[in-house]
């Protein structure tokens, strides 16, 4: 299945045969322009997939346990510290155990059901055609020429709008302050607190959670792909251990915490080289979207009874 749309849609690559059918097809309604494919060839295109992920489950039981991790190479070293160093990452990750590595690709258990080609040709637009060891830990990090994109704010009606085209722009966090400590505002009056919120993006390096012999990807699926199609079997990630019981809870993402025994147990769970696959993955106009946060103001004053 393969339909190409004018402005306003982006080509992505959809899993098929690996999740259950009606997650297929609540993609395919929900995201691609309306009545672009029929119910019936949905169906009969999942259901050759799926012949295909059966034989797969015979022939590469087992395969997700046997991945291979490598030490980072000498040159990376220098970089993939440094971001650990960063304040934000060690407030994150501090507390478990975690390192830099190289993983292989192919074998990474993966659980997000698409990737979208246009933000990958956007990754790929910077870097090399042959990139060195720098450029892909710069690009596993998002330091260098892959940092984050632009926010736009805009305010109005007593309250504030973010927007981007990253996915990934979130409220950080809140906090009060001395005003005193902000610079270049002086407020009307005189202010005795400053509450400030924080907006964002999260510490996106290419991250991934050990289980057990398995390997989750976490973050950076669009990163690797761009770095599979250029030929690398292997990447750069931040590895995190969440093998103990007492921090598998808040590490595993939301997925696989409500499916263990589909990516943690089963004989063949969805791997990244299923992306790859012709037979398992379809081609559709995604409709592109914009990410939105809005913030307003909510100040209420009442008088208590005096303590």
């Amino acid at each position: 299945m393969t339909t190409n749309l004018d402005g306003g849609t982006n080509q992505t690559v959809v899993l098929k045969g690996i999740f259950p059918l009606p997650r297929f097809i609540r993609f395919i309604k929900e995201r691609c322009p309306p009545q672009s494919f029929h119910d019936h060839a949905l169906v009969e295109e999942w259901r050759e997939a799926r012949a295909t992920v059966k034989i797969l489950v015979q022939e590469e039981s087992g395969t997700a346990d046997l991945i291979d991790e490598r030490e980072l190479p000498e040159e990376m070293r220098s970089l993939a510290d440094k971001v650990l160093q960063e304040p934000s990452m060690h407030r994150m990750v501090s507390m478990v155990p975690r390192r830099w590595c190289m993983v292989e690709i192919d074998r990474l258990v993966v659980f997000q059901d698409s990737i979208n080609l246009h933000h990958v040709e956007k990754i790929k637009e910077n870097l090399s055609s042959d990139p060195s060891a720098e450029e892909i830990i710069e690009l596993a990090s998002s330091s260098g020429k892959h940092e984050n994109p632009e926010i736009r704010c805009t305010q109005s009606d007593g309250g504030y709008m973010f927007s981007s085209a990253s996915n990934d722009l979130r409220f950080l966090d809140v906090t009060m302050m001395d005003p005193n400590a902000i610079r270049d505002f002086t407020p009307i009056g005189s202010a005795s607190h400053a509450i400030v919120v924080y907006v964002g993006f999260s510490d996106n390096v290419i991250t991934a959670t050990r289980s057990g012999n398995r390997i989750i990807l976490t973050n950076g699926s669009h990163r690797v792909y761009a770095l599979r199609k250029l030929g690398f079997r292997y990447v750069p990630c931040l590895l995190i251990d969440a093998t103990e019981g007492d921090v598998s809870d808040f590490l595993l993402p939301a997925a696989v915490k409500q499916d263990r025994a589909f990516y943690l147990e089963c004989s063949r769970p969805p791997l990244f080289k299923d992306y790859i696959d012709k037979r398992l993955t379809t081609r559709v106009p995604v409709i592109r979207k914009t990410s939105v946060l809005k913030a307003k103001l909510d100040l209420q004053k009442s008088s208590v009874p005096a303590l």
